[in-house]
């Protein structure tokens, strides 16, 4: 299962950070996070992105990732800071809380509060991104003694375990999750139609391409080394033809195995297939999970087998549920079949 280097993660969570730097993807996120209610109350042609850096009363510096503010109808605005987590942390609702109360009172000195001096409606979001679980607390409650705090909380996406069929369509916070959950693995004509539905036009020229260089960097390691693929990539994405982003991404990888001969090339593609379920495997279920997937796959060729794993992984929520699936099911080698 190939990994990262620290330079690759680095890389990654920029690649990340700067889809968020984009006013749709914050509308977006903000109809994932929201109540219907609430998010039909906003006029997100007012989206505007408000610095993250603020300084305590010891000129303390702290650093968030982002911050977006949109006005509601009505009255009054919604700020959405937004933080991205690798790994659970314990006390990020502390954190969080920490940045709130920096940025109100920032706005304050600044004249930007609500009408009468009122306090805007704040809801923080952590995107996890990381492999493990998270089950650190989401609220003040969850890390004080007294286990009681009137502090709203966090709104938690645990982009590896959030159910996508669950999720607003036509929104590029969702695609982004399957994408990040496996998507282009067992559906990659899908996905690439939903990206073209999602984000075409000339308008989101730039998001476009902040889009493929994160899936660039999220799926670098695994995918096969093909000539220029990436540089191609970004050519087709900047004058947005999804069509030919997508018959050039599957052709070429294609090519690149038979330049290598069928035989080898086919055995190439299962090998590569069977590499990757484990690795979705690990990624949402753990280590564990991934050897034991790897043992029971090990020579399956049957490409409509291999997918019926891919949907496994995406429709099952625990370790369990899915070894229980998988070995009800006897996904095994042939060899073992005999």
């Amino acid at each position: 299962m190939a990994k990262r280097t620290k330079k690759g993660r680095r890389r990654h969570d920029a690649a990340f950070k700067n889809l968020y730097a984009f006013a749709l993807m914050a509308g977006d996120l903000m109809e994932v996070v929201l109540s219907p209610a609430l998010f039909e109350t906003l006029d997100l042609s007012t989206l505007e992105r408000l610095p993250a850096e603020w300084f305590g009363p010891r000129l303390e510096r702290r650093v968030g990732d982002g911050v977006w503010r949109v006005r509601r109808r009505g009255g009054g605005s919604l700020i959405l800071p937004v933080e991205y987590q690798r790994r659970p942390d314990r006390l990020m609702p502390l954190r969080v809380s920490t940045y709130v109360s920096l940025l109100l009172e920032d706005l304050a000195r600044q004249g930007e509060l609500d009408p009468d001096g009122r306090l805007p409606m704040v809801q923080p979001v952590v995107l996890h991104h990381g492999m493990r679980p998270w089950r650190a607390p989401t609220d003040l409650a969850g890390v004080s003694a007294s286990g009681v705090s009137d502090w709203p909380g966090l709104k938690l996406v645990d982009m590896g375990r959030v159910r996508v069929e669950d999720l607003p369509r036509r929104n590029a916070v969702t695609l982004q999750i399957d994408i990040h959950q496996g998507g282009l693995a067992h559906d990659p004509e899908g996905v690439l139609d939903r990206l073209s539905e999602c984000l075409g036009g000339p308008k989101h020229r730039e998001l476009r391409i902040a889009f493929v260089e994160w899936i660039w960097q999220s799926l670098a390691p695994e995918l096969p080394k093909v000539p220029k693929l990436k540089r191609r990539l970004r050519e087709i994405a900047e004058l947005g033809e999804f069509q030919e982003m997508k018959s050039f991404m599957l052709k070429s990888m294609v090519d690149h195995w038979l330049a290598r001969g069928v035989t080898e090339g086919m055995a190439r593609a299962r090998a590569d297939e069977r590499a990757l379920l484990c690795q979705l495997a690990g990624r949402k279920f753990g280590g564990q999970a991934a050897e034991r997937l790897s043992a029971q796959i090990e020579g399956e060729t049957d490409p409509q087998r291999l997918a019926e794993v891919g949907d496994w992984i995406i429709d099952c929520g625990t370790e369990a549920e899915f070894l229980t699936r998988a070995q009800s099911a006897r996904v095994a080698s042939p060899e073992s079949a005999h």
